[in-house]
């Protein structure tokens, strides 16, 4: 334990000390975060670069442990060593190295601003590192049952550690939220590594949770500096990787349960985005105000509460699986998971405009195979409303598109609107079935537009019409002017807020000026 509470103490010694450095560095040389008045809020430049503190005082620390303490060499379970398990040396270089290429590729994401396949690509990358070194997966056991993943091995592995970075990635969206998330699961894995004899993996959690306190300092609400995709994608892979290894039970064989409880927060965030934005027809990169802590801070939450409750969740659930771990029952952990997301559900802070979308497709699914399809007689479908965000009355300009896709006979009609900047996002979509062979459907996404800013898309489908094709899409088009006068209108504050933005923008950068020359 001497070792655990030095390593932890360094760590969080060189965080706080780091943080303060890089971030004065940071300012200097323009490594900031500018707001945009869209996705991005805050007032004024934030630094970045949180994520080489974090990672730099984490093996810092390791580094000076294994110095002081010899004895750490021998920190192995005997017991898995003879069951054939990856040597721990192979792991620390392969976690070292991938730690440092998706380091490099959050740096070139803050810097850059990589577009969602390519950052996709250099995950892969630095997770094929980590499998490289022998970090594979090759059974899972769950309630007692265990099941050989053969050549299932690699890509369940790969599927896992993916997910956990994006997990941590996607729900850094909240000053101090990563960070804090990050410190609590750290925390229960290292406990966890504790419980089933797994010393070097519970050292390097403790160290990650020292760096990640010495960070908060400075990224507790307001932050002076943020993690950036650097750090929050190193966290994520960090702790995926610890995550695994700490549930080993014998060569290569995960208890499943625990640590997928642990992660159930993230793991529940980033798959409602998913759901969220597949439902609506959207790409799953794009971003949204839909996640956790936009939703409870719509709900009157302040950052700092918000901050507060989900931290509450991610111990709630963490316990959870430490129990099932220290018990061996496994339905402590699931007990605690639906305890929250019910309660989540239940209260409608969070998840329920996703099920209620989920419901109504799985609605639409099943009724088709019950409805034989009818050229002669198309069925119409009840519209599926999802309010995610927002007050303004949509029910009107609905109505106009209503009436636009039985005018021109309509096999279809999809409304996503997306304003994070008015806090803003309504999504609708209507059908009719049994319109005729695919081959006679056509399918087109139109922009909409308010001022220099896209609020959302429009998605229209329907059947070719006899006759000149080129004067029949003419009159489609022009039949849509009421649309558009009628959302140009309704949002004409967006024109507004546009001029605003362009002068806070203007004053970001004075100050920005300002800092970086004194």
């Amino acid at each position: 334990m001497m070792e655990l509470l030095f390593v932890a103490s360094i760590a969080f010694i060189s965080g706080m000390l780091l943080t303060r450095l890089i971030r004065s560095i940071s300012l200097r040389t323009g490594f900031v975060d500018h707001p945009d008045g869209r996705r991005k809020l805050h007032l004024k430049p934030i630094a970045l670069g949180g994520g080489l503190a974090v990672s730099i005082s984490a093996f810092l620390s390791l580094a000076c442990a294994i110095l002081i303490f010899p004895r750490i060499h021998g920190l192995v379970d005997e017991a898995v060593i003879s069951e054939g398990r990856q040597s721990p040396i192979s792991f620390f270089l392969g976690l070292f190295a991938s730690s440092i290429f998706i380091i490099g590729i959050g740096l070139l994401d803050d810097r850059f601003q990589l577009r969602g396949r390519q950052k996709l690509l250099g995950q892969i990358v630095a997770v094929s590192i980590l499998l490289a070194s022998g970090l594979v997966v090759e059974s899972i056991q769950i309630f007692g049952w265990r099941h050989q993943l053969g050549l299932l091995a690699y890509p369940f592995t790969m599927f896992w550690l993916l997910g956990a970075i994006n997990a941590l990635n996607l729900i850094d969206g909240l000053d101090g939220l990563a960070t804090s998330v990050g410190i609590i699961l750290s925390l229960a894995i290292g406990v966890m590594a504790l419980m089933n004899s797994h010393m070097t993996d519970a050292m390097i959690t403790f160290a990650l949770c020292g760096a990640l306190l010495g960070f908060l300092i400075y990224n507790f609400p307001p932050a002076s500096i943020y993690l950036g995709d650097a750090g929050s994608m190193f966290i994520g892979l960090l702790l995926g990787a610890l995550a695994m290894r700490s549930s080993f039970k014998a060569s290569a064989t995960v208890a499943l349960m625990a640590p997928t409880v642990i992660w159930a927060i993230p793991i529940l965030d980033v798959g409602m985005a998913i759901l969220r934005r597949k439902l609506t027809g959207r790409s799953i990169y794009e971003t949204d105000r839909g996640h956790l802590h936009h939703c409870l801070m719509r709900n009157g939450f302040s950052g700092q509460m918000t901050l507060i409750w989900i931290a509450v969740f991610c111990t709630v659930t963490a316990l959870g699986a430490l129990i099932s771990v220290a018990l061996r029952d496994e339905r402590m952990g699931v007990v605690s998971f639906i305890a929250v997301f019910g309660t989540l559900i239940v209260t409608r802070l969070f998840g329920f405009a996703e099920c209620k979308l989920l419901g109504g497709r799985l609605k639409s699914i099943f009724s088709s195979f019950i409805h034989m399809p009818n050229r002669d007689s198309p069925r119409t479908s009840s519209p599926v409303h999802a309010r995610l965000t927002g007050t303004r009355d949509w029910d009107e300009l609905w109505e106009t598109l209503t009436e636009y896709a039985e005018r021109f006979d309509l096999s279809s009609v999809q409304l996503n609107v997306n304003l994070p900047a008015l806090n803003e996002e309504y999504h609708v979509n209507w059908n009719r079935r049994g319109r005729g062979p695919e081959q006679e459907q056509w399918t087109t996404d139109i922009p909409l537009i308010a001022g220099r800013t896209t609020v959302g898309r429009l998605r229209i489908s329907g059947r070719s019409a006899e006759g000149s094709v080129c004067s029949w899409m003419g009159e489609l088009i022009a039949g849509l002017k009421p649309f558009e006068v009628q959302i140009s209108a309704m949002l004409g504050d967006l024109m507004q807020l546009n001029l605003a933005q362009d002068q806070h923008i203007s004053d970001s950068e004075s100050l920005l000026a300002e800092t970086s020359s004194g």
